[in-house]
Formats: C-alpha cells, sequence, structure tokens
C-alpha cells in the first residue's frame, strides 16, 4: 500500500476494530494522523500569531521591554519543572491504563493529577508572594529605562500568578494526549491563541502598558483549557469523570515514581534552554536577547513541524508496549526518524541560506543576527530530528531512569561551556554549548543505548 492509499486508509472519524492486533495497529496510526493534521493547523495558526505579536510587540514596546518581556517569559518557562513532573507521569499513567482498557484506573489517575496539580499551583503563589517584596527585580533583570523599571515587577507578578493557574487548568490536555486525542487538544489550544491575539490587539490599540499585554496573552489560554475541562469531564466524556472515592496509596507511589523521574528530565531540559535568555541578558544586557529571540523563533521553525506528529507518537509508544506490541514500535520508530529527516533538513538549509532576508523583511535590519548564531542554530535545528524522536520513543517505553543521568550532565555541562563561550564569541556562545553537549552528552549514548535495547 502506498503513502497516499494508506492517508486514505486512516483519515476517517470512525475507530477501527482494536480486537486485533491489526485493528489497533490500524487505530494507533489513524489516531496519529489526525493528531498530526489537527497539530498542523493549530501549530500554523500559533506560528502565523506568535510572529504577528513578536512584530506588535516590538514595535510597540521597544528593544528593552520586549528584551524584558522574553527574560521574564524565559524565567518563568524555567518553573516548568514546578509541576513536579505530574503532567508527563499522568499522560503516561492514562496511556497505559488507556491500553489494558481498565476505566477505572484512568479515573483514578485523573483524579490524582488534579489534586496533585492544585497544590502545586497554590503553593507557587504562596511562595512567590512571600518572597515578591524582598526581591530587587530592577536589578536581577538589569533594566535602564524609567519605563521598564516601572514595568518590570507588575509584569513578573503577572506571569507568576497565570502561570500557577495553568498549571491545574491543562490537566485535560495531558488526559487527551494520553488517550491518543490530541486533535480535540489542539483544537482547544487554537481557541486559545487566536483568544490570546484579539486581547492583544485590544491592549495595544488602548495603549496598555506591558503588564497588561503579558496579561492579555496568557490569560486567555488559561481560561480556554478550564473550559475546554469542563466540557472533556462533564460533556464528551461524562465517564471519565474523575473518582477521588476510593483512591489508593499504590496509585499515588505509582504516579509519583514515574513524575519524580519526569521531575528531573524537565528540570534538566528547563535549565539547560531556558537559561540561554538569562545568561544572555547578565553578560551582554537584553538589547542583545531580542536579537538571539528573533533569530531562535525563526530557526524553531523545523521543530514546530517536527512535533506536528512527534507529540502523538508518545502515548501511542506506550500504549504499544503496554500490550506487548514491540514490532509496531520498533518499525514505526524506523519510519519517524526518515520522515524527521525529510521535513527537517531541507527547511533547516532554506532558513539558513535566507535568514538574513528574512528577518530584515520581518523585523528590520537592526536585528540582524551573525553567521555564527546562524550556523549554530541550523545545526540546532537538525540535531532536533534525532533528539524529539529519542525523547518520545524513551518516554513512551517508559525508559526514564536513563534520560535523567543523561539530561543531568547535559545541563550541567551546557551550563559551563554556555558561560564560557557567550563571554569569548558573544550571543552565539549559547547556542553552540547546546549543541556539543546534545551531541557528545545525549545524543551518541542513546543511540548506543537503544541498539542495545531492540536486539
Amino acid at each position: 500500500m502506498n503513502l497516499l492509499a494508506r492517508l486514505k486508509c486512516y483519515l476517517r472519524f470512525d475507530s477501527f476494530d482494536v480486537k486485533s492486533q491489526e485493528g489497533r495497529a490500524k487505530e494507533r496510526h489513524r489516531q496519529i494522523l489526525l493528531t498530526t493534521l489537527s497539530s498542523g493547523a493549530a501549530r500554523i495558526l500559533t506560528v502565523i500569531i506568535s510572529f504577528v505579536m513578536i512584530t506588535l510587540a516590538l514595535k510597540f514596546l521597544g528593544a528593552e521591554r520586549f528584551g524584558l518581556w522574553v527574560t521574564i517569559s524565559s524565567a518563568v518557562a524555567m518553573l516548568g519543572f514546578a509541576d513536579l513532573g505530574v503532567g508527563s507521569g499522568l499522560m503516561n499513567a492514562v496511556a497505559n491504563a488507556h491500553g489494558k482498557d481498565d476505566i477505572m484506573d484512568v479515573k483514578r489517575k485523573i483524579a490524582l493529577g488534579i489534586l496533585l496539580l492544585s497544590v502545586i499551583a497554590i503553593f507557587i503563589l504562596i511562595v512567590f508572594f512571600i518572597v515578591y517584596p524582598f526581591v530587587p527585580w530592577t536589578q536581577l533583570l538589569n533594566v535602564n529605562s524609567e519605563l521598564a523599571i516601572k514595568e518590570v515587577a507588575p509584569t513578573i507578578a503577572v506571569v507568576v500568578i497565570f502561570f500557577a493557574l495553568s498549571i491545574p487548568a491543562g490537566i485535560v490536555i495531558k488526559v487527551q494526549m494520553g488517550l491518543q486525542m490530541g486533535f480535540a487538544a489542539n483544537l482547544w489550544l487554537s481557541a486559545g491563541s487566536v483568544l490570546a491575539l484579539v486581547a492583544a490587539l485590544g491592549v495595544i490599540f488602548l495603549n496598555g502598558g506591558l503588564p497588561y499585554l503579558v496579561a492579555a496573552t496568557i490569560a486567555p489560554p488559561v481560561i480556554v483549557s478550564t473550559l475546554a475541562g469542563i466540557y472533556f469531564f462533564y460533556i464528551q466524556k461524562p465517564f471519565l469523570r474523575p473518582r477521588f472515592r476510593g483512591l489508593r496509596v499504590g496509585d499515588a507511589k505509582e504516579l509519583a515514581g514515574t513524575s519524580g523521574f519526569f521531575l528531573v528530565l524537565q528540570f534538566s531540559g528547563l535549565i539547560a534552554f531556558q537559561s540561554d535568555n538569562l545568561i544572555i541578558a547578565h553578560y551582554l544586557g537584553v538589547d542583545a536577547v531580542a536579537k538571539y529571540a528573533i533569530a531562535f523563533k525563526l530557526f524553531s521553525l523545523p521543530l514546530i513541524i517536527l512535533s506536528l506528529y512527534l507529540n502523538a507518537m508518545w502515548p501511542a509508544y506506550a500504549e504499544a508496549k503496554s500490550r506487548g506490541d514491540m514490532e509496531w514500535v520498533y518499525s514505526t520508530f524506523q519510519k519517524s526518524i526518515r520522515l524527521s529527516a525529510i521535513i527537517v533538513l531541507p527547511l533547516s538549509f532554506v532558513l539558513l541560506v535566507a535568514s538574513t532576508w528574512i528577518i530584515d523583511v520581518w523585523v528590520g535590519s537592526s536585528f540582524e543576527p551573525s553567521w555564527s548564531l546562524l550556523i549554530g542554530l541550523f545545526f540546532w535545528s537538525i540535531m532536533s530530528v534525532v533528539g524529539g524522536n529519542f525523547a518520545v520513543l524513551l518516554n513512551g517505553l517508559g525508559v526514564i531512569r536513563f534520560q535523567v543521568i543523561t539530561s543531568v550532565s547535559m545541563a550541567i555541562v551546557n551550563i559551563i561551556l554556555s558561560v564560557w563561550l557567550v563571554q569569548r564569541i558573544g550571543v552565539s556562545g549559547v547556542i553552540w554549548g547546546s549543541v556539543l553537549t546534545l551531541l557528545f552528552i545525549v545524543y551518541i549514548p542513546t543511540a548506543i543505548y537503544l541498539r542495545k535495547y531492540f536486539k
């Protein structure tokens, strides 16, 4: 069966008969295809909105306040580990329970996830407002203009508040991904992005300040996620409504064990990569952050495209493993690697050749990056082919301990190397630090590990 015939076969809303191994394989491919298509539409919409927002925000805020926004967002994104890995652990747990057709287990896992994530969000808010008055935000972020100094503290407060609220609000997205219903999750995410753009345009039209603009961009997705949860558990899938009665200690231990490993993975990744903007801001100033952020956003396009279907692979791998269908896992992984290379390699090369022209048209020649930065980003985008496929496969297989070892080592070396390089070669130092550490500490050892695993 050729590719076009396969797509036509899987492109349907009716489920395949999952009583046979062949039917389950077809159903996984159907779910992956639907999730990929909906994710593609959602990502295109998100990218367009993101590029429009950057253009509008840069003109509206100026270089320093725009750099301040990017820096604060990166710093708070480093708190992504604050959910203690519960979100990722929950998605794996739901996928495994779904693979065993254990509805009661799914309901218990969802209830436990809601309780844990709500407690975490409350704890973050309490700690933040205790330390908030005592932190010298202006000196910490190295801002100089009078307006930026006035806005820095309120902006941080707005970002942290909605970040905390997004932790329990986003649980329905994890559940839908675990059930291989990524297409539904993508529709809600798209609605949040559109609403955020409309709100941001309103703030710009009314000439609001940076705190209001930030609130307009991050509050709508939180609101939409909350509405998605209400619709999913009370209208779409009421039989999956969380079951709080009968929660067992074993459920908590199982989820906590998996979540703990994901916590370390998230923490290592965020420290390694989200620290780039902070390192640049500290050594070169927030103006340099804006130049780096724009170039990085451009070269993140291949990874965005790659994630369209990779996000659907994780729960599919987990469900297939729980049923013992390892042949499907191996063959699908090989196909995924080939497809990723076909997509990313040509696109990354085109971006490298045309990047200076694109950035000049997009935001102006004053933000033109160096060739050292562009070449580093080119290699980083290519490596995302391997890294993205490795990550979703290992997560789906439940191989977390090995990832913890490589990720922690990578984070430590990456920080040290990036700090050293940024002082010697400038902005591009952070991306070259990432490229070198990923290649030698993560990807080569992972390739060797997987070769032995499948043998």
